[in-house]
């Protein structure tokens, strides 16, 4: 940051974003679909009152999410696929972000309690949560799930654990990338049940994907894997507790298994990448003890918990993360 400019841009950052959140909220999007509406047909379909909604749609025209022709308003080619529910959606990681909102806006009193701040907009646990929640995850990780196969070679692997696997998109595409390999997606009873629902549609690897509800923490992992993944979960955990979650995980792998761990990384600085210490503000406001981690620490814990060897890198496919890759 240079000036008093650039620290007056990026203080008031949250009206762009509030913006897209509240049409996500109100469902404006999908009330706009493929057509061309004024303002007031807009209003009607979602409840809304016609001019604030005006205003509403004219600030989304404005930095781009919407476009206008005269008094109508429509969403331009590039954010069509963005703003639906195709395999390029956005908008469960959307409806996310506006649950996040509830969460950041408590910073203040987290930092000063070190606590995170009592959430006022729906439960953190719950059916409903886990299911909207497991569906933002699948927004987030579709496109990029592919790429990530890619950098884990899982060739002379044969049964992959993916623990916290959420919606099973990252299952999928192991599975998709490697014939032989068969996956478990290890996680919350209620996860799980989301995730079976969504698998269906992976219609030529459903066959090799398989369900385990069950608690990291302290339900029983599925044993005889040669290869773990465990991907953004540690950041949700208090340091106190990862030396036994990479010791139970140790116990779960066979002899020469393969633990991967993906996460947002921190520097040894602590600063940067600045994606990972905002981020820690994050796990701040939504977790008892969550922070981001750097790979040396999360090294120590492995090494510690029984693995031979821990290496880090950071990712190609996704720069602002990498992976731990350590040998049981």
């Amino acid at each position: 940051m240079k000036n008093r400019e650039d620290l007056m841009r990026v203080s008031r950052g949250f009206w762009p974003s509030r913006a897209i959140l509240t049409a996500t909220e109100l469902d404006v999007f999908r009330a706009i679909g493929r057509g061309r509406r004024p303002a007031a047909a807009v209003a009607a379909k979602v409840g809304a009152d016609p001019r604030a909604t005006g205003l509403l749609l004219s600030a989304l025209a404005g930095i781009g999410v919407l476009a206008k022709e005269k008094d109508r308003y429509y969403l331009p080619e590039p954010m069509r696929p963005l703003l639906t529910d195709g395999p390029a959606g956005a908008l469960g990681m959307l409806a996310h972000h506006a649950r996040l909102w509830e969460s950041w806006n408590g910073l203040t009193r987290a930092v000063r309690t070190g606590r995170p701040a009592p959430r006022r907009g729906g439960p953190r646990r719950g059916p409903e949560a886990a299911r909207a929640f497991t569906l933002a995850m699948r927004d987030g990780a579709r496109l990029i799930a592919p790429e990530v196969a890619a950098e884990i070679d899982l060739a002379d692997r044969r049964l992959l654990l993916d623990l916290g696997g959420g919606p099973g998109v990252y299952a999928a595409a192991f599975a998709r990338r490697f014939p032989d390999l068969r996956v478990v997606v290890v996680d919350m009873p209620d996860v799980v049940s989301v995730a079976k629902e969504l698998l269906r549609s992976e219609k030529d690897v459903r066959d090799r994907v398989g369900f385990h509800g069950a608690d990291l923490n302290t339900g029983s992992l599925p044993d005889g894997a040669d290869a773990a993944f465990l991907s953004h979960v540690i950041h949700s955990e208090p340091e106190k507790n990862l030396p036994r979650l990479f010791g139970r995980i140790r116990g779960a792998l066979s002899a020469d298994g393969l633990l991967v761990v993906r996460d947002f990384f921190l520097d040894e600085d602590r600063v940067s990448p600045p994606s990972a210490s905002l981020f820690a503000l994050n796990m701040l406001v939504n977790t008892d003890g969550g922070r981001t981690y750097t790979a040396k620490e999360v090294r120590e814990w492995l090494l510690g918990a029984g693995f031979r060897t821990a290496r880090f890198r950071r990712s190609k496919a996704v720069p602002d993360t990498g992976y731990v890759l350590a040998r049981a």
